[in-house]
């Protein structure tokens, strides 16, 4: 049983665009598999490079579904006192877990924005293909990014419906 307060209708549009970009590295890797297998036992020649972008591509589809996880509340959790609070000390754990949530998140976007910019500084790059790694490290830094905006969402949600409650 889910009680967590409905996220609003309009993010529906966000759903389907991170749904969207979140489809496409995972597309990528199975036709790098694919066809890295295929050249690989076939004809003796594996794609280059192959390991490289399933790498980058499955960091992008871990944070471009980390935004829809996020609003969804599909994160991992425990739910060991949810059957003993309600009401307003219900919602009370819920926007402390999602304040922590967006700490965490927090974080974890000013880590991916400092490796960003020293990887830009250093041009560190992947060993194989010689890809830039900074472009990666700001694009999953922007996703955590949304992630922190759409669980402060989620606060100020859970905060109107107290305050309409009362």
């Amino acid at each position: 049983m889910n009680d967590n307060p409905k996220p609003a209708p309009r993010a529906h549009a966000l759903d389907r665009l991170l749904g969207g970009l979140s489809a496409l590295p995972v597309a990528l890797i199975v036709v790098l598999t694919f066809a890295d297998v295929l050249g690989r036992y076939v004809f003796s020649s594996p794609l280059r490079g192959s390991v490289e972008l399933i790498e980058y591509a499955m960091a992008l589809v871990i944070f471009t579904a980390l935004p829809l996880v996020t609003r969804s509340r599909g994160h991992v959790s425990v739910s060991l006192i949810d059957g003993l609070v309600r009401g307003t000390a219900k919602r009370f754990k819920l926007v402390l877990c999602d304040a922590l949530s967006a700490l965490a998140l927090g974080l974890m976007t000013w880590r991916l924005w400092v490796q960003g910019t020293e990887d830009l500084e250093a041009g560190t790059s992947t060993i194989v293909l010689g890809l830039p790694q900074a472009p990666l490290s700001f694009a999953l830094a922007a996703f955590a990014g949304i992630s922190v905006l759409v669980v402060l969402m989620l606060i100020a949600a859970t905060l109107r419906q107290a305050g309409e409650a009362a």
